[in-house]
C-alpha cells in the first residue's frame, strides 16, 4: 500500500499519477528517471543505504516521509516465496521489477512477467521496470500497467553508437542525416558529431536517446489524458514484429485489462486496425447485448447497416430508413449490423461505445472482420429469434454476404430488400423497402413517442445495472405518471415531478437520482458502495470505502450507503481498487441523503 503515490487519471491499465519524492517535491507519472543522477528532470531520488540507516527503522510506517520502494525478485530467487507473501503488508509507494532485461528474449515473458508484476501488487502503488524503455515500447509498457522507466537503455545505446528512433533504432555510420530537431540533433550535423572523439559522440548520442524518450513520454501522458492511448499503442507496435506479438499476446489476456477499462468515456474510440476487434471495449458491448439486453417482442426484425455518423439516428441514411417505414414502426425492431462491434440494437445506440466508435470505411471486409460480426449476429439470433416472426435485412454488399451467411446456418428465410451492388440508400431500395414491410404488416401501427423513449431508457437501465432494472424504473406504481420529456437524445425520466434517471450522452449513460436508485435499490446489488459512518461531500476517497463490488469499474453509474448516508455518484475506479487502495478519489458523488 502507498502513502506517497495517488492515481489521478486512468485510461485502461494506464495511468497518470501523483508521486512524493525527497524534500517535499512531487513528480506526475507516467515517469522517466535520469540514471545518471537518478532524477525525474530537476526532481531527485533519494537514495537510502543500509550504512545510512538501519534496516528496522525504515520499515516504520510512522517515520516514513518520503516515498519509497522495493525489489520485485524473480522466481529464480530463493527468496522469492517470502517477498511475494509480504507484498501485501509492504508500505512502499513504488516496486522495481528486477531482471526486466530478460523480458525482451519473447513476447510471451515480456507479457507474463509485467502483467504478473502487476496483480501482485497493490493498486496504489506504482510499478518501475528499468533498463529496458525505448521510444519504440514505451506506450506499450504504460498501457500494460508500468508507471516508471528509466533512460538506462538509451544510455548504453548511446555508448554503443545506436542512435534511437521513435520507430526503432540505427547505428549512426548508418546515418546520412540526423532526422531530429532535439538540441543536440538540431546544433550539429552528422559529419560534425562523426568528427567528435569517441567519448564526446558517445555523451551526445546518449544525450540525445534520453530527449527522444522524455518527448515519447510527454506524448503518452497526453494520450492517457485523452484516454485513447491504445489508439496510439496500435500505431506504435507496427514498427516492431516483437511489439504487435506482444499487443496481440496482450489482448487474450482479458480478465486483467477488463478490470481496468473504464465502462464508459467521452472519447471516440478508433478501430484502425484488425486488433481493435480485441480491444475490451468490444468484447464486453458484445457480452452485454448477450447478456444484458432484451428485445422487444416484434413481427418484424429489421437489420439495416450502420452509419458514419453517431448516434445512428442522426444519420442522413437511417433518416431514409426510419421515413421508409414510419407507418410501421409499431411492428418493427430495429438491429444495426456493424464492425466492430458486431449488432447494435437501436434501444443501444447511444450507449458506449455504440455512440462514439470510428472506422475506417472502404467497402473492403477482412475476413477477421466478417467472422467477428458473423459470430455476433449468429449469438444474438441463437439468442432472440423467438421474439420475431419475419426478418428483413436492407442490407448491400459485405453486409448483405454476411447475413445471408448467418441466418442459411439457422435454415432462416430473410427478405431481403437491396439488390446486389445496389447502396441501402438508393430511390429503388428505400422504396422496394417500403412496398415489402407494407405487404409484411396487416395494417399501419406507429410507435408512440413513449414507447420509443421507455424502450430506449429501459435498454440502458439493464445494459448499465443488469437485467430488470429497466423494467422496475420506468413501471407505473399505483396512481403514478412516469414522464419523458427532452428531445433526442437528452431524455429525462421523471415521476410526481422528480427526476428519476437522465440520458448523458457525453458518455453514453443513464445517470439516476438518489429516489431514481431507491426505486430499484433492490437491483443494484452489483454496484454498490459501502462506506464509512459520515456524509460525503464532493467526493469519497478509497479509505472511506468499507467494501465495493467486484463488477464496478471506473466511469460506472454506482449507489453508496452508510450509516449516515445514502447517494448517487460515477466510480472513479474499479471496486477491487477502491478496496485494496489507500489513496484516490473513488467515487465522484453527485447526489446525496443523509440518513
Amino acid at each position: 500500500m502507498s502513502k506517497f503515490y495517488e492515481v489521478k487519471k486512468r485510461d485502461g491499465a494506464a495511468r497518470i499519477g501523483l508521486l512524493s519524492l525527497s524534500k517535499g517535491k512531487k513528480a506526475r507519472t507516467p515517469l522517466l528517471f535520469r540514471v545518471d543522477s537518478l532524477s525525474a528532470g530537476e526532481e531527485e531520488l533519494e537514495v537510502i543505504t543500509a550504512e545510512d540507516s538501519n534496516f528496522k527503522d525504515l520499515s516504520l510506517e510512522e517515520i516514513w516521509n518520503t516515498s519509497r520502494g522495493t525489489v520485485l525478485l524473480p522466481e529464480v530467487h530463493p527468496l522469492f516465496t517470502k517477498v511475494k507473501e509480504a507484498i501485501p503488508s509492504l508500505f512502499v509507494d513504488f516496486f522495481v521489477l528486477s531482471f526486466a532485461s530478460n523480458l525482451l528474449n519473447s513476447p510471451r515473458d515480456f507479457v507474463r512477467r509485467i502483467i504478473d508484476a502487476r496483480k501482485a501488487i497493490p493498486p496504489d502503488v506504482a510499478l518501475w521496470v528499468p533498463a529496458i524503455v525505448t521510444a519504440e515500447n514505451a506506450a506499450l509498457l504504460f498501457y500494460m500497467g508500468v508507471d516508471i522507466i528509466d533512460d538506462t537503455n538509451a544510455v548504453i545505446k548511446g555508448y554503443q553508437g545506436i542512435y534511437l528512433l521513435e520507430e526503432g533504432d540505427a547505428r549512426l555510420n548508418e546515418l546520412e542525416d540526423l532526422p531530429c530537431n532535439c538540441s543536440i540533433c538540431s546544433s550539429l550535423s552528422i559529419d560534425k558529431l562523426m568528427e567528435k572523439d569517441a567519448k564526446e559522440r558517445a555523451l551526445l548520442i546518449a544525450k540525445h536517446n534520453t530527449l527522444l524518450l522524455d518527448k515519447e513520454v510527454k506524448k503518452i501522458k497526453e494520450c492517457i489524458r485523452a484516454s485513447n492511448l491504445r489508439e496510439y499503442v496500435e500505431m506504435r507496435v507496427r514498427s516492431s514484429t516483437f511489439l504487435t506479438a506482444v499487443l496481440r499476446i496482450l489482448d487474450t489476456e482479458e480478465e486483467y485489462f477488463e478490470r481496468r477499462t473504464p465502462v464508459a468515456r467521452n472519447q471516440c474510440m478508433k478501430a484502425n486496425t484488425m486488433e481493435s476487434l480485441q480491444r475490451i471495449e468490444v468484447k464486453r458491448f458484445a457480452n452485454r447485448v448477450l447478456e444484458r439486453y432484451e428485445p422487444p417482442a416484434r413481427k418484424i426484425l429489421l437489420i439495416l447497416p450502420c452509419s458514419a455518423k453517431k448516434p445512428y439516428s442522426t444519420s442522413p441514411s437511417h433518416a431514409k430508413f426510419r421515413e421508409a417505414v414510419e407507418s410501421y414502426r409499431g411492428y418493427i425492431h430495429e438491429l444495426i449490423l456493424t464492425s466492430p462491434l458486431g449488432v447494435v440494437p437501436r434501444e443501444l445506440e447511444m450507449v458506449y461505445p455504440a455512440a462514439f466508435y470510428d472506422i475506417s470505411v472502404t467497402g473492403y471486409w477482412d475476413a477477421e472482420e466478417r467472422e467477428w460480426v458473423s459470430s455476433c449476429l449468429r449469438a444474438y439470433l441463437k439468442r432472440n429469434l423467438r421474439n420475431y416472426e419475419l426478418i428483413v435485412a436492407h442490407l448491400s454488399g459485405a453486409y448483405k454476404e454476411i447475413c445471408r451467411s448467418v441466418t442459411k446456418d439457422f435454415g432462416i428465410e430473410v427478405v431481403f430488400t437491396c439488390e446486389n451492388n445496389e447502396e441501402a440508400t438508393s430511390k429503388e431500395a428505400l422504396n422496394r423497402l417500403k412496398r415489402q414491410i407494407a405487404e409484411l404488416c396487416d395494417e399501419r401501427k406507429k410507435q408512440s413517442g413513449f414507447e420509443m423513449k421507455a424502450n430506449m431508457i429501459k435498454a440502458m437501465a439493464d445494459y448499465q445495472f443488469g437485467i430488470g432494472a429497466g423494467t422496475e424504473i420506468i413501471a407505473r406504481k399505483e396512481g403514478e405518471r412516469i414522464r419523458i420529456t427532452g428531445k433526442f437524445p437528452y431524455y429525462k425520466l421523471s415521476s410526481k415531478g422528480n427526476v428519476l434517471a437522465r440520458v448523458v450522452p457525453a458518455y453514453g449513460l443513464l445517470a439516476l437520482t438518489v429516489k431514481g436508485a431507491r426505486r430499484i435499490e433492490n437491483l443494484l446489488s452489483l454496484y454498490k458502495v459501502e462506506i464509512g459512518d459520515f456524509v460525503p461531500k464532493g467526493s469519497i476517497l478509497a479509505p472511506g470505502v468499507i467494501n465495493a463490488s467486484e463488477q464496478i469499474r471506473a466511469n460506472d453509474e454506482v449507489v453508496f450507503c452508510g450509516e449516515k448516508a445514502f447517494g448517487v455518484g460515477r466510480a472513479k475506479m474499479s471496486g477491487w481498487e477502491m478496496v485494496e487502495s489507500m489513496r484516490g478519489v473513488a467515487v465522484q458523488v453527485r447526489e446525496v441523503e443523509e440518513i
